[in-house]
């Protein structure tokens, strides 16, 4: 049987079902590596972003070159305020970007157990 493009239906159907049997192996192999990679890198970004080390690698460091004992108090509270606040943001940040991840894992599990689900409800029509 040949296609409009003179391509081969047959062939075509040996394709999809080698693509949906490997489609497992793939998503939960080099897949989920992909998708650990990036989320770990993302979080990563996201704190380089926010300058969190920065911040805290420089909290005792006196601010606008004043070096009077209440610029420095000032400087440390100030600096140690930014550095809790934007580390609270990354924590956030790393929760939701878990969360991604994993409904990433979950979603063709869920998804053959709502399509199970599904199927017996319509079986028993």
């Amino acid at each position: 049987m040949q296609g409009a493009q003179g391509g081969n239906a047959a062939g075509l159907l040996w394709e999809l079902s080698g693509d949906v049997l490997r489609f497992p192996a793939w998503w939960y192999g080099k897949g989920l590596l992909h998708a650990a990679t990036y989320a770990m890198e993302f979080i990563q970004g996201y704190a380089r972003s926010l300058g969190v080390m920065t911040w805290a690698k420089n909290i005792f460091v006196p601010m606008f070159g004043r070096y009077d004992w209440q610029s420095r108090i000032i400087s440390v509270f100030m600096r140690l305020v930014n550095v809790v606040g934007r580390g609270f943001v990354t924590i956030i940040v790393a929760f939701i970007v878990f969360c991604m991840f994993a409904l990433y894992v979950a979603l063709p599990a869920m998804t053959i157990a709502f399509i199970l689900f599904h199927a017996t409800s319509l079986l028993a029509l």
